[in-house]
């Protein structure tokens, strides 16, 4: 272990700075003895870095650009164009000295173990948590943000700001970094050697925010001796930050301009935002509104893709965030009505216990539907100290969400009979969708369900946008409605029988709303229909629900006239009618054409019996058809056997049309009568 370290010095009147040593503070060691290590000589002086974004040099020393004006670091703060406002943030990756609104700590289980006072060791290109401490100091580095612009006029789930930083962690131990906000919101850690890193986090609160680094070498147990003396065994274990960015803050500086409305103030501290619902034209810098059933998802809304719709099922109000009025309609065209069970609900978890054995239990409060002016509910805590009652009457450290959560210590002899209630926290933000389809986004109804099997008709789909290290991406509610028309009422709300508290992770919470109104609202595809018999030309149509679902309004009896033959045998009759018909038709077509060939027959037969007198060889016929100029003449044509019955006519006349006989002669004679010469 070194027993001293290198710094920077700060850019003098010539802009430049040389590397200088320093030993560590308490000195323990002697310089002067053989062998003994002296501190190495400064380094040559060089060029100081550039100032960080949105600051310029002045008297040796950065500082942020005036209002309206903006720098890149390496030239003089410039002005703001017209309808432009300076785009303000803090930007850090300069570390030749200790930026503005941040500040370095270094805290020791005793008063002895820090190396220097601040702990952390600028190095000019990045910071360090310095060399030469004890293993058991906490080095905490904390950047304090005032607050943040133009987001009053937004929803809830509109992105306020976002820091951005790099580090990276050179450990031989199992060292640990911390994420921290506020007072104890650890947001992430990491442990042990970890390479350079890029992490960004989210928020979404206009609040005055501390985000703090803390770093410690080894666990609290690693970092003694067995006689309580501290150890110096990972003394050059460090935490690295290059860089840290926060967006949209109101102090700081600006590395550009951004355009801002047409004829909007500007006080050189915030672009004033486009009325709610508008976002900027870049082409017109002028405010525009949003398209119908969106909601604005930035805190500067520049151009149409800042409006985003909103999810299945859910309506937006005034284009900030989007709810459900308990009304439903499906694709299937099915519908629902869940005003009955809009309001504030609560709900009781089971009964758990702490380590060291206070029990303790979670309570839900959650608000499914209903009115968008009063659609949340409040868990608060009365378990902190000094908690101040803001304006609209929640705890600073209560929760205010569709749906949240409470831990609730019962009460007890010593705390006066009143129950404590701490760690609110919020399980939905913003109803991200209603809808009857088990996956959607990220959401997965699937995973739970009632002890029969039912998943659920509808689902409720919530989001809280509050990241944590055991939930980085934020928390997310599904609560599904069950149709049971025994559970009259409000229902019930229960929790799946294998998750402890309706969550397997604490991310992801799942309940089920067993409930009569839960049920579709009854459709004419619902009922089945009934038909009486019909009664002296009148007959009644009866619909019976088939189906569970909810009368609004039962269709009424219909009565209309009726034949007494009843609608079957009326068909029945239709058809053979209709067959019989068609039978006609054929008989008529069919016995049409026997004329025409018996006709032509005959013909045949009188030419062969006047050529047999004649003597005289008739050509053979070359057909049979009728020319188009010779008419039919069947007056002139009649059967001269009178003594042949009427059955054997029409036998002659069928093996006439065979073309066969006893004899197999082709022709048969015919004799004619003398009232038709057959020749002329």
């Amino acid at each position: 272990m070194r027993d001293y370290f290198q710094t920077h010095t700060a850019c003098d009147e010539n802009k430049e700075t040389q590397i200088m040593y320093q030993w560590i503070k308490p000195k323990v060691c002697l310089e002067d003895l053989e062998g003994a290590v002296h501190l190495p000589a400064s380094g040559v002086k060089t060029s100081c870095p550039p100032c960080n974004l949105g600051m310029y040099y002045t008297n040796s020393t950065c500082e942020f650009c005036p209002p309206n004006t903006f720098s890149n670091g390496n030239q003089p703060c410039r002005p703001c164009q017209a309808s432009t406002t300076p785009d303000r943030g803090l930007s850090y990756k300069w570390w030749n000295t200790m930026p503005p609104f941040l500040t370095a700590d270094c805290f020791p289980n005793d008063d002895t173990g820090c190396a220097t006072p601040t702990g952390w060791q600028l190095a000019g290109d990045h910071i360090h948590s310095g060399t030469g401490h004890a293993d058991d100091v906490y080095l905490v580095l904390s950047l304090t943000v005032s607050g943040f612009r133009s987001v009053t006029q937004l929803g809830t789930k509109a992105e306020v700001g976002r820091v951005t930083f790099e580090f990276e962690l050179q450990c031989t131990s199992d060292c640990i970094l911390f994420f921290i906000k506020d007072k104890d919101m650890v947001i992430k850690s990491w442990t042990g050697d970890t390479k350079t890193t890029h992490f960004s986090y989210v928020f979404y609160s206009d609040k005055p925010t501390i985000f703090r680094w803390a770093f410690t070498k080894t666990q609290w147990d690693k970092a003694f001796t067995i006689t309580g003396k501290k150890k110096y065994d990972f003394a050059d274990d460090m935490a690295i930050i290059r860089s840290i960015a926060v967006t949209n803050t109101k102090d700081g500086g600006a590395s550009a301009c951004k355009p801002c409305p047409l004829g909007s103030p500007n006080d050189g501290n915030s672009c004033i935002p486009c009325p709610a619902g508008n976002y900027i034209d870049t082409k017109t810098s002028k405010c525009k509104e949003c398209p119908s059933n969106t909601v604005v998802q930035e805190s500067n809304p520049y151009d149409l893709k800042s409006c985003e719709k909103c999810g299945s099922g859910t309506r937006a109000k005034d284009h900030q965030f989007c709810y459900s009025d308990c009304k439903l309609t499906l694709p299937n065209q099915q519908t629902f009505d869940f005003s009955a069970l809009q309001g504030w609900h609560s709900m009781r978890g089971s009964n758990l216990f702490t380590g060291s054995g206070t029990a303790f239990y979670h309570s839900f409060n959650l608000s499914l539907c209903g009115s968008p002016d009063d659609y949340s509910v409040i868990c608060t805590n009365n378990a902190t100290s000094g908690g101040v009652l803001e304006d609209d009457g929640v705890n600073e450290d209560g929760v205010k969400a569709a749906i949240c959560r409470t831990t609730v210590i019962p009460s007890s002899s010593t705390d006066g009979g009143h129950a404590l209630t701490a760690q609110s926290v919020s399980l939905g933000d913003h109803l991200v969708a209603v809808t009857n389809e088990t996956l959607y986004e990220k959401f997965n109804a699937e995973l739970t369900s009632l002890a029969n099997g039912d998943t659920g008709t509808v689902h409720f789909y919530f989001h809280s946008l509050s990241s944590t290290q055991a939930c980085p991406d934020g928390r997310n509610t599904i609560i599904s409605m069950h149709c049971n028309l025994t559970y009259t009422g409000k229902g019930a709300i229960l929790m799946p029988a294998s998750y402890l508290d309706g969550t397997s992770d604490g991310c992801t919470f799942h309940f089920h709303w067993v409930s009569m109104y839960s049920c579709p609202i009854c459709a004419e595809s619902d009922y089945a229909v009934v038909m009486e018999q019909c009664k002296k030309g009148v007959q009644n149509t009866h619909y019976i629900k088939a189906k569970k679902c909810i009368e609004v309004t039962k269709p009424a009896m219909k009565t209309q006239e009726c034949r007494m033959l009843p609608f079957e045998i009326q068909l029945v009759i239709a058809a053979a009618v209709f067959v019989a018909l068609i039978l006609c038709i054929l008989v008529v077509h069919f016995w049409k054409k026997n004329r025409k060939l018996e006709y032509k027959y005959s013909k045949l037969s009188q030419r062969q019996t006047h050529s047999e007198k004649e003597d005289i060889e008739l050509p053979a016929a070359e057909t049979c058809a009728i020319d188009d100029d010779e008419e039919e003449q069947y007056d002139s044509v009649e059967f001269s056997n009178s003594s042949s019955s009427t059955g054997k006519k029409l036998f002659n006349k069928l093996k006439a049309m065979t073309g066969k006989d006893d004899s197999d002669n082709p022709f048969e004679n015919i004799k004619l009568t003398e009232k038709t010469p057959v020749l002329s």
